[in-house]
């Protein structure tokens, strides 16, 4: 077993009831959540949890308010992706192991050591610890809104593109590759593909997350699909999977150019706009020069981060882009 196989994973509906079975080495767990959650769940948990525990909004965290984690021996991401990586950022400040308890289907850091934090607008990965246990109930997760089962979808299907661009970054540029991350990702990919079910898309979303721990960074999962939507959070409030999953059809068309894609950029296209996932500019009240700007602006990224994009690879410029938003009906 590596550090990114958690001990153990439960996906099944009332999973949430077997959490003190999972707590029984433990006298001191700690609940990482929101306002929201921590209303709706605290009276449930701690009728199921025998021992004593704490509760931690991802807000107190933080203002920098770690008391509560004195003499605290297990921690907890209850929640969404804040609450998660809160929890792991806890977890790796500590040293404490964490167990994911999502309570939505919404992107794909439920089981990776990778935590997104903000920072002058932009978004970024910070390395943290994987999770030694997930517990995913089903009668939770599907009580959460429609709109972030749609972002997880689109955090799966965007792996298209960022597999695509790995294999060409690793073969014309020569970064560095893992096989296992890679295969994790495309079975991931491809069972969502055939069929979107809360269960395969909750397991689809952990394996993708043990993939980045596999390889060590978020590079499995994230290419320039990833980095545009990058620079996009600085003006745009859309859920981040369906970000990613807007800007992937351009990158494959670019990256089907360059022989490396598995995927049709419109069929990807169509896989949006049959779903209702924003698929268009006007989706998203967005001018075409605005998102050009963003592409350049998620290029940089790229580069800041030794990623090598397909677009550098092709030396595209703004005509070509603006052809390419054209012929897929963005």
């Amino acid at each position: 077993m590596s550090n990114a196989d958690p001990r153990f994973i439960v996906i099944t509906k009332g999973a949430l009831s077997k959490v003190d079975d999972f707590l029984e080495d433990y006298r001191q767990p700690v609940f990482v959540t929101d306002k929201t959650l921590l209303h709706e769940y605290q009276s449930t948990v701690e009728l199921l949890v025998g021992s004593e525990q704490t509760w931690l909004l991802v807000s107190e965290y933080e203002a920098g308010k770690m008391s509560k984690m004195t003499g605290k021996d297990i921690i907890l991401g209850f929640g969404g992706g804040r609450s998660l990586d809160t929890a792991k950022l806890l977890a790796r400040d500590t040293g404490l192991d964490w167990i994911a308890v999502p309570t939505a289907a919404s992107h794909d850091g439920i089981a990776s050591n990778v935590a997104s934090v903000s920072h002058n607008e932009y978004r970024y990965s910070e390395r943290c610890k994987s999770p030694v246990g997930i517990i995913a109930d089903l009668s939770i997760i599907e009580k959460a809104p429609p709109r972030l089962r749609l972002a997880g979808l689109g955090d799966i299907v965007c792996k298209a593109s960022s597999l695509a661009e790995w294999e060409l970054a690793h073969k014309e540029h020569e970064e560095p590759f893992d096989r296992r991350a890679y295969s994790l990702v495309r079975s991931a990919l491809e069972s969502v593909l055939k069929e979107q079910s809360l269960q395969t898309l909750i397991r689809a979303l952990i394996d993708a997350g043990r993939a980045m721990s596999v390889f060590g960074s978020s590079r499995p999962c994230s290419g320039t699909e990833h980095a545009i939507s990058h620079a996009m959070d600085r003006d745009c409030n859309e859920l981040h999977g369906l970000q990613v999953a807007f800007t992937t059809p351009l990158c494959l068309y670019f990256l089907t150019k360059a022989g490396y894609s598995d995927h049709d950029a419109r069929t990807i296209h169509q896989f949006l706009v049959d779903r209702q996932m924003p698929h268009s500019l006007k989706d998203l009240e967005m001018p075409q020069n605005q998102f050009i700007q963003h592409i350049h602006h998620g290029l940089d990224i790229m580069r800041n981060r030794d990623r090598y994009s397909v677009l550098d690879y092709l030396g595209i410029e703004d005509i070509e882009l603006i052809k390419a938003l054209d012929d897929l009906g963005y």
